[in-house]
């Protein structure tokens, strides 16, 4: 117990290397403990808990999710389920959680880690999500969120036309889509610009939030079928 609390007060000086695996989908991937938590990381960004949480905290507040009604949520690029968090333990929101994730190593360091089975109505599937959004049997969404990265980068696929239209399909007519996408130079800022151009014809009106977080700088893009989306 002595250890246990000395480690948790070091971690907010010193982080803890837990364990490293390497991914045939994300390269390198490394648990590490720091802040008192467990996070998720690549060699350039954090896939889980760490500043990406942080970024989805602040897009969130900003489009007042905690106060919005939310009957269910599908999360592309699930991880280890950093925003499934939020919504429930955070916002104490009682909803369906259906995630998608590709990567069978992350969602085995999830269940070793990040205990997976506090989500009350969570279904999660290992696939592709580019694949998981063509199928026309799904329902309607509230909320999308769309986190979809290889270290820092979004595959080409998921900002072409045909998986922006699957998304807009299946968003309920009140819901809101939100995009994350990470801007490194002046060319992830043009295809930034180019995606919110393919989302706002795809979709529905865009905005987008622009937020800094531990030397990131984050555009998220939220969509939705209605022009107030605040």
């Amino acid at each position: 117990m002595i250890k246990r609390l000395i480690k948790f007060l070091s971690s907010f000086l010193i982080t803890y290397p837990i364990e490293e695996r390497k991914s045939e989908v994300s390269g390198k991937l490394e648990v590490l403990y720091t802040n008192g938590k467990y996070v998720l990381d690549t060699p350039n960004v954090n896939y889980s808990f760490g500043g990406l949480h942080t970024v989805f905290q602040r897009a969130f507040s900003q489009y007042r999710i905690k106060e919005r009604e939310i009957k269910n949520v599908l999360m592309l690029g699930f991880g280890c389920g950093s925003v499934a968090s939020i919504l429930q333990d955070e916002y104490g929101k009682d909803l369906e959680i259906i995630g998608v994730e590709k990567d069978e190593m992350v969602i085995e360091l999830a269940k070793k880690y990040f205990s997976l089975d506090k989500y009350k109505k969570l279904t999660l599937h290992c696939m592709d999500a580019y694949d998981f959004v063509q199928d026309a049997t799904l329902p309607f969404f509230d909320l999308i969120v769309v986190d979809i990265f290889v270290d820092p980068i979004v595959p080409e696929k998921f900002q072409d036309e045909i998986f922006l239209s699957a998304c807009g399909k299946i968003l309920s007519p009140n819901g809101l889509l939100f995009f994350n996408f990470i801007i490194r130079d002046e060319k992830t800022r043009d295809k930034g610009g180019m995606l919110y151009k393919k989302m706002n014809s795809l979709i529905g009106h865009t905005e987008w939030a622009r937020i800094f977080s531990k030397g990131t700088e984050n555009w998220v893009f939220v969509s939705g079928k209605i022009k107030t989306l605040k």
